[in-house]
């Protein structure tokens, strides 16, 4: 359900993006990659899932997305890696400056018969005004370590507005979700977000 919702969301950004025109486009850098995705145990598993779409820049505002840099390992026997990382660009007005990070996350199945989830989604701010908005997120581990165990993380990070010079932070991320025992299981729901 939530990567239908995130792929028609994602094909509506990605038109509202092509709708600006290259002139009111001031600077706008959008990065990503860097993703790994390694099935290496004996039939084991491994399914990547990587989004990142660029913010939007008018009127000298800039808008730098970043994102990426996750790993998904399936190193167990009979393991199962399964990692959804997106990573959406903010806005940048009237000399407004958006930064929007993500990623840096890692998801490893390396128990036997182990299984490992992650899901991570970091939504830039918005800046006008000379404002800056910068959203942080990510450096989340999810580790199933113990033979049959299941770990299974969900990371959201929401950035906030900024206008008039002001200065909007949001950060979050630095969790660790581990199931090292045999046949354990560990959840990991995070949402962090700005105003």
């Amino acid at each position: 359900m939530r990567s239908i919702l995130l792929s028609s969301f994602a094909v509506l950004t990605a038109i509202a993006a092509t709708s600006v025109t290259p002139a009111s486009a001031q600077i706008s850098i959008t990065r990503g990659g860097g993703n790994v995705n390694v099935a290496k145990g004996a039939l084991s598993e491994a399914d990547q899932s990587a989004t990142t779409l660029g913010g939007v820049a008018k009127g000298h505002g800039v808008a730098i997305t970043n994102g990426g840099n996750n790993r998904n390992i399936a190193s167990g026997a009979l393991s199962f890696a399964g990692q959804d990382t997106t990573t959406l660009g903010g806005t940048g007005l009237g000399h407004g400056i958006a930064i929007t990070n993500g990623g840096y996350n890692s998801n490893i199945a390396k128990g036997f018969g182990s299984s490992a989830s992650q899901s991570t989604l970091t939504l830039g701010g918005t800046a006008y005004g000379h404002g800056k908005s910068i959203t942080s997120g990510g450096y989340n581990t999810n580790l199933a370590a113990g033979a049959f165990s299941s770990a299974n993380q969900q990371v959201a990070t929401v950035g906030g507005t900024a206008s008039h010079y002001g200065l909007n932070s949001v950060s979050g991320g630095m969790n660790k979700n581990a199931a090292l025992g045999f046949g354990s299981s560990a959840n990991q729901q995070v949402f962090t977000g700005g105003q």
